[in-house]
């Protein structure tokens, strides 16, 4: 097997996990056609990676762990549905043995971010970079939403290293 599907795979992973994350801070949405490629992608880019079903099968069962530990927190309204999404298809490529790793680095970079907000909401906005990027403006002063999709997405491209993706390469 060749170095250039798992590369592909990476890319493609990498690439989607970074959008949701950048489109989530411009818009405070994930959409679910977002979500829809990376399975669609998992799906077919993992056998011609080389994953093995039982590698296939663990990032399912990862990914059905998070989307049931994050329904309490949508519930409560902490996290919205396109993030408890966006992390279960995170939870899909990367895998169980990788699981602890990215919760955990998801609580860290969330709480990095919510504290990077709470200071960018609490500092005045220049009405000249309002103006030029009306979403800085919406992301300014929307009080109670956080653009959690960058932290999972951080978490995702930290974790990813120690993915089995990257011993197939």
């Amino acid at each position: 097997m060749t170095a250039l599907l798992p590369t592909i795979a990476l890319a493609f992973f990498s690439l989607t996990i970074i959008w949701a994350g950048i489109g989530d801070i411009a818009t405070m949405r994930i959409p679910n056609r977002l979500i829809l490629a990376m399975l669609l992608g998992f799906a077919v880019l993992a056998p011609l990676a080389g994953l093995s079903p039982s590698q296939a099968a663990w990032g399912l069962a990862s990914a059905c762990i998070v989307f049931c530990l994050a329904l309490g927190p949508f519930a409560l309204g902490w996290m919205g549905g396109g993030d408890v999404k966006l992390m279960a298809v995170a939870a899909l490529w990367l895998g169980l043995p990788q699981l602890p790793a990215f919760l955990l680095w998801t609580a860290l970079s969330g709480a990095f971010l919510t504290l990077a907000m709470i200071v960018f909401r609490s500092l005045p906005l220049s009405g000249a970079v309002a103006g030029r990027a009306g979403w800085v403006s919406h992301l300014h002063l929307d009080k109670n939403r956080v653009p959690y999709g960058v932290a999972i997405a951080s978490a995702s491209l930290i974790v990813l290293s120690s993915s089995p993706w990257m011993a197939l390469r």
